[in-house]
């Protein structure tokens, strides 16, 4: 009996494991993007959330009023953590965390907000304490993505950032010193 109960434990440990440092590392539904910009490294981690028949512009963008913000993936907030600083729509952002933000600022038009609290859910939105918004360029992709996918790219010494679900793209640039 003794031998049975140790078996079990030890099989359920084995199973366990895995699966914490699954949970631990974000899961399936996590994705990051990454680059270096001047020598220094940019990391966005966010959550891949999936499209499950809805239209992008019609069903998501679209349901946004002007001056709401929403958080930008699923889950726990999206973070972008760099070891330079930042030049964000011409405010200097000290390296470190921020969690990033898509706010509608017009009918089509769209700034990717910069906040200092990066820890904890994405629920419920940052109203306000943004350091910086980044403006963003609506466009529509050859291809359609069913789950969110971010780019983070060096252009001529510039982070540019992608963010492309179904057929929607927002696009923006901002420096890394």
């Amino acid at each position: 009996m003794k031998l049975r109960r140790a078996a079990l434990f030890v099989a359920m440990f084995c199973l366990a494991a895995p699966l914490t440092a699954w949970s631990l590392q974000g899961g399936a539904n996590r994705g990051v993007a990454e680059a270096t910009i001047n020598g220094k490294k940019v990391t966005i981690n966010y959550g891949r959330p999936k499209l499950n028949g809805r239209d992008t512009e019609k069903d998501l963008l679209g349901q946004m009023k002007i001056g709401q913000a929403w958080r930008l993936g699923m889950n726990e907030k999206t973070v972008i953590d760099s070891a330079g600083d930042l030049m964000v729509a011409g405010k200097q952002l000290k390296a470190g965390k921020y969690s990033l933000w898509v706010k509608k600022t017009g009918d089509n038009n769209y700034v990717l907000g910069f906040h200092p609290k990066a820890d904890g859910w994405g629920a419920p939105p940052l109203t306000e304490g943004y350091v910086a918004e980044l403006p963003l360029t609506l466009g529509k992709a050859a291809d359609s993505a069913e789950e969110l996918v971010i780019g983070l790219a060096d252009k001529g010494g510039n982070a540019e950032i992608n963010i492309h679900w179904g057929t929607a793209t927002l696009t923006g640039s901002f420096g890394v010193k």
